[in-house]
């Protein structure tokens, strides 16, 4: 266990003096507050080669209208690539040719968009001053944010505390979900301590925990307790004394929902009830109108589409996707109770006269013009009369057929939780989770569904819809 491990710890310990106590929003501010200020200055060079006498109070004054406007630009290519995902910007690999892509995209905008922006300068050197000048630093900046800010002022350091019936191959899928990869979430886990059953190891664990949290080495402590009531009381004394010292006691399933937006089922087991508060779902009634609101003018706005592309879509199944230009299905919806929805078919006429089967990665049913249709989501328009109807939301866990329900229910037995709402056209676990094909996939798939039913609010369902714009415009999923 390693007790007597403090001056290991100390040494491990990243230097805590540089260590700065921040929220994911507080990163975010920093990012967006840095990025602006690189824009704006870029943008004031831009107008101070044709003027050359300006002042950047005067660009300010001058510049009043257009200033937002690029201001604007930026902000929405940042919500719909994800520019301010820490899932992303922490990686260098994934963080270069996005800051490229937008850096190009947010100043060819603000430059060529006429009647909105200025007039192309006589000298064409500005332009590129402003469009290469902004990209670099922008490049480099985000390149610096994540090799050293992030790596070195914003990591913290934590101990793991666990059951002892916790085994090295559960411990090893824990530390790589709070660390990441590369310490990609900005926690290194510097000791992990089992809880010790005897008296005599827990105090002896005691006063090495008490230790590190006076000598400032660690700055949290996470505890993973499958065995309700572990605890000693002389532990829980630390804690309290941790948190006078400033170091922060959380659960790991707390931690887990933080870094990973889902919910930690696979370990939660019993504890279920806990890390889910199922009263609080359907309370807030301001969240409620807005939902309602959402729902309406979408489904009028998708069905408006589907009027207009419907007659395109059944001259090209003449064609390319011969059979029925709609299919109908029951699926499962709130409460379990089945419903019909309808969407534009997008597989062959007999896509299941050998039974019913889930859809796969590269399924062979899917005919050539499917998988446009179902790439752009346009197969899903029909289902809009569905949500207009009630019987489901814009944004929710995915409606799926009671006989694989009924078959994942038996591997998985929280499966029918996600019918505590109405199910979507779009959702948290098909925007973050790649297409399910088996049950670990159905289990991740459904640890972000709870996480959607426990945290659902406007600003996550904004999140959500700029992320399935997202997934449109790359043609991504199934």
């Amino acid at each position: 266990m390693g007790l007597n491990s403090v001056s290991q710890v100390k040494h491990q310990s990243v230097n805590t003096r540089l260590s700065i106590e921040s929220s994911v929003w507080q990163k975010k501010v920093l990012l967006a507050t840095v990025d602006i200020c690189i824009f704006l200055v870029f943008l004031f060079f831009y107008h101070k080669i044709q003027l050359n006498e300006i002042s950047f109070l005067d660009f300010l004054n001058q510049q009043a209208a257009r200033i937002p406007y690029g201001i604007a630009i930026f902000w929405l290519l940042s919500v719909i690539f994800n520019f301010y995902d820490l899932n992303y910007v922490n990686k260098t690999r994934k963080v270069l040719p996005l800051s490229f892509f937008i850096g190009i995209t947010c100043t060819s905008l603000y430059i060529f968009i006429p009647f909105i922006t200025p007039e192309l300068p006589s000298q064409s050197i500005s332009i590129l001053i402003f469009i290469f000048g902004f990209t670099t630093s922008l490049i480099v900046w985000r390149v610096f944010y994540a090799s050293v800010i992030h790596t070195n002022i914003f990591v913290k350091n934590f101990i793991l505390l666990t059951s002892s019936t916790v085994g090295n191959a559960m411990l090893r899928k824990v530390k790589t979900s709070i660390e990441g990869n590369d310490f990609d979430n900005g926690l290194k886990i510097l000791r992990t301590y089992k809880i010790p059953k005897n008296k005599k190891d827990m105090a002896q664990l005691s006063r090495a925990i008490d230790r590190m949290a006076s000598k400032k080495l660690i700055d949290q402590i996470i505890v993973l307790d499958l065995d309700p009531g572990n605890f000693s009381e002389s532990l829980n004394t630390v804690f309290v004394r941790a948190l006078r010292y400033g170091v922060h006691v959380k659960t790991y399933f707390e931690l887990f929902e933080e870094i990973n937006e889902a919910l930690p089922l696979r370990l939660a087991g019993s504890q279920f009830y806990s890390i889910l508060p199922i009263s609080k779902y359907n309370s807030n009634y301001i969240y409620l109108l807005w939902q309602k609101g959402l729902n309406v003018c979408s489904s009028l706005i998708g069905l408006a589409f589907m009027i207009i592309l419907t007659p395109f879509i059944l001259i090209l199944n003449l064609f390319f996707n011969r059979g029925p230009l709609f299919y109908r299905q029951y699926r499962v919806g709130k409460g379990g109770k089945e419903i019909e929805i309808t969407k534009f078919r997008s597989m062959i006429v007999e896509a299941e006269i050998h039974g019913a089967k889930m859809s796969v990665k590269g399924d062979m049913r899917i005919t050539s013009f499917g998988h446009i249709l179902r790439k752009t989501r346009i197969d899903e328009l029909p289902q809009f009369w569905s949500v207009l109807k009630g019987e489901m939301s814009v944004i929710g866990p995915r409606p799926e057929r009671k006989i694989f329900i009924d078959e994942l229910v038996k591997k998985i037995p929280l499966y029918d939780s996600r019918h505590l709402i109405r199910p979507g056209i779009t959702g948290w676990a098909q925007v973050k989770h790649a297409y399910g094909e088996n049950i670990e996939d159905s289990l991740k798939k459904l640890e972000y569904d709870l996480y959607y039913i426990k945290n659902r609010s406007v600003t996550l369902d904004i999140r959500i819809i700029f992320k399935t714009i997202n997934t449109i415009i790359f043609y991504k999923g199934q």
